[in-house]
């Protein structure tokens, strides 16, 4: 950058290169010689331009844990308004109001979220449609659940009912032995 006499804060080497102090620390981050000349500076200007640097990756690091710290605010306030939907959907469910359950698991679908609640949704919507009577859209999601994540016993419990109320009772076994 151009040196504005007068305005700028600059530091010379020992054959008079001016050079802005902030620039200067930077620069002697990497080198201790004048980039012009690569004269040595002074013992006491580089211990300075060290301190400067330990201050500002200080403030850096200060920067990064404030940023980390703010997100890890922020996952667990989104983990949060997930606990809370799935209770109210467990709610709704108890006092058998399951088609207001389902229109707030349709609404919720486009929300961003991890693939375990993805899942949950998925578990929710079979179980509620299971228990609405809905076999037909229960077994769709369930096993949509089961092809993600094989291991979800509960998923295939609630398959295995749907099947045998449709009288499948072949795949209602099957479902039912891989919920043990």
């Amino acid at each position: 950058m151009d040196i504005i006499e007068g305005k700028d804060i600059l530091t010379e080497c020992p054959n008079g290169h001016p050079v802005h102090e902030e620039c200067l620390s930077e620069w002697l981050h990497h080198s201790p010689n004048c980039p012009l000349c690569s004269e040595s500076y002074p013992a006491d200007l580089i211990t300075q331009s060290k301190n400067y640097i330990e201050q500002k990756e200080r403030e850096q690091n200060k920067d990064q844990l404030t940023i980390e710290r703010n997100e890890t605010i922020k996952k667990i306030a989104e983990e949060m308004v997930y606990i809370k939907f799935f209770n109210i959907i467990e709610t709704l469910t108890e006092k058998k109001d399951y088609d207001v359950a389902i229109e707030k698991l349709l609404a919720f679908e486009d929300k961003l979220m991890t693939a375990v609640q993805k899942q949950k949704i998925l578990f929710l919507k079979g179980k509620i449609y299971y228990l609405k009577g809905r076999y037909d859209m229960s077994i769709g999601h369930l096993f949509k659940l089961v092809k993600q994540q094989y291991d979800y016993p509960e998923a295939f419990q609630y398959l295995g009912k749907a099947y045998q109320e449709l009288g499948l009772d072949e795949k209602a076994k099957w479902a039912f032995d891989r919920a043990q």
